[in-house]
């Protein structure tokens, strides 16, 4: 993917992010009015891995660690992505640099090996079964 392309989706994604998460935070409380927005969950009726990230961030601004564990363990992992990405992306395109885009590129490659990937994978459907188990009882 070109930098300015890579750069351009980040910083989409980052700022529909934050405006979800306050959005949450502030107006409508995800958990107790059962709203999703996860397509899979639509359609199949099952949690995705990443279903219950967004209630688990805003816990994690609430300062509830263990309920935001308990909603995903992901929750933590994608507010620090999502942090550092966007604030990254920012530094590079102010300061005319591409250090996002030599790390975007470093792991794209390392994302090709299978003793990175497959670990990845089984923690992703680790936590999946997770979300289903927890969907069930």
């Amino acid at each position: 993917m070109p930098k300015k392309r890579l750069y351009q989706l980040v910083s989409l994604l980052s700022v529909l992010a934050y405006s979800w998460l306050i959005y949450n935070s502030f107006f409508l409380n995800t958990s107790e009015e059962g709203i999703t927005v996860c397509w899979f969950k639509t359609i199949s009726g099952l949690p995705c891995p990443a279903c219950g990230s967004t209630s688990g961030i805003v816990e994690i601004f609430k300062g509830n660690f263990h309920k935001a564990f308990h909603y995903n363990p992901f929750s933590f992992s994608s507010l620090i992505i999502l942090i550092v990405s966007s604030l990254w992306v920012i530094y590079d395109v102010t300061f005319k640099k591409d250090g996002f885009y030599k790390f975007y590129l470093t792991a794209n490659d390392k994302l090709k090996k299978k003793r990175i990937i497959i670990p990845i994978i089984l923690l992703f459907l680790i936590v999946w079964i997770w979300n289903i188990y927890k969907e069930i009882n």
